[in-house]
């Protein structure tokens, strides 16, 4: 939703009751509490749904202040699990629409950054930004591993919100546990991967669902989560897929698992893959290689190795600009990864059949 930086969250709680918020001298920590007691008042109103997930070996707990975000923000997480007794990670969420409830009232005046983050209120401790698109805040203390997500209303959540949802607070906590929201897809073996990163309209989506067609194991298209140490190794985060409506006939087996059919024409198909191809969605796989797509407009598909600088090139600027706060942590790491697997390029000829086999070939190369 464009608009006035914020305007969404001020007017949400331009009379809500007077708090310890309201003060000027408010403390980013104080904020959070006060967010956080919001979303109570939200869950004694309205109950509470919990959904549980493993990602990248963490257990992620999600409890919502009644279902109203539950249908646009759950049905892209990979790997739902049982509740368990604790969690490494709990996020709570509420929209004021159908709570009624609305968020602390807001102790900054227009601090808004580039992509969102609220000057004044991110420091070691606590992370905050604002969401402009989706109208929603997110909240991260990473002390006691309790995020909070406010939203507006569900219906102003856009569709690639939905695909990857609550990815600015995961990629927060992942960051501290020397793992990173990585802008990629991956596909591979039980033993073996390939991460596909590459801007958009260069072929990495098309070479994710070429792969997942053959039968390959999928872990996502748009973003992945990658440790570095001590072997570089990803872990699915969506089962989530986009891709450009011009595609789309080459894969008609997934015409059915569209969520947006009726916006092809200004937004690109977004696919839930979850219950279709559930066998094929990995938890994760080691990584053997880095690939750069590129259409090369030939017939045949081939492999041309390059530089952990080139591929670096590709990889970086995408990972690091789409995240607030993102900077030198997701360099070193991305610097690291591209070092330590070999890179190619992967010329995307135009009979797209012929992509999966060269991938396979690679992954089967003991010396690649």
């Amino acid at each position: 939703m464009a608009g006035t930086p914020g305007m969404s969250f001020d007017a949400a709680n331009t009379q809500s009751s007077r708090s310890s918020c309201e003060t000027p001298q408010v403390t980013a920590l104080q904020f959070f509490d006060c967010m956080h007691e919001a979303f109570g008042r939200a869950a004694l109103t309205t109950g509470v749904v919990e959904r549980w997930y493993q990602l990248a070996g963490y257990a992620v707990k999600l409890k919502f202040a009644g279902a109203g975000l539950i249908p646009l923000l759950t049905p892209a997480l990979s790997n739902a699990i049982a509740s368990l007794d604790c969690a490494d990670l709990t996020i709570c969420l509420w929209d004021t629409h159908s709570t009624g409830i609305k968020p602390a009232p807001a102790p900054w005046r227009e601090h808004y950054a580039r992509r969102g983050e609220i000057r004044g209120f991110n420091t070691d401790r606590i992370y905050t930004v604002y969401e402009h698109e989706s109208c929603g805040l997110c909240m991260l203390d990473a002390d006691r591993n309790l995020a909070v997500f406010w939203a507006l209303e569900a219906d102003r959540i856009p569709y690639w919100v939905k695909g990857s949802p609550l990815r600015t607070i995961l990629h927060w906590w992942m960051g501290n546990r020397d793992a990173q929201l990585v802008h990629s897809a991956a596909v591979g073996l039980p033993d073996a991967g390939v991460l596909i990163t590459a801007k958009s309209g260069s072929g990495k989506s098309t070479t994710a669902l070429s792969c997942l067609h053959a039968g390959m194991l999928y872990a996502g298209d748009d973003y992945v989560i990658v440790r570095s140490s001590p072997a570089p190794h990803v872990y699915s985060l969506y089962n989530t897929a986009k891709c450009v409506s011009e595609r789309l006939p080459s894969f008609p087996e997934l015409r059915a698992h569209i969520d947006n059919p009726d916006r092809l024409d200004t937004e690109k198909a977004l696919l839930f893959l979850g219950n279709s191809h559930a066998k094929q969605i990995a938890t994760g796989f080691p990584l053997k290689a880095i690939l750069v797509p590129h259409v090369s407009g030939l017939t045949e598909t081939t492999l041309r190795k390059i530089s952990a600088a080139a591929a670096f090139r590709a990889l970086a600027p995408s990972t690091i600009f789409a995240h607030p706060r993102g900077g030198e942590t997701e360099f070193r790491f991305l610097a690291e990864l591209t070092k330590k697997l070999p890179c190619y390029v992967l010329e995307c000829g135009t009979e797209i059949s012929q992509i999966p086999p060269v991938v396979l070939e690679l992954l089967s190369d003991k010396t690649a």
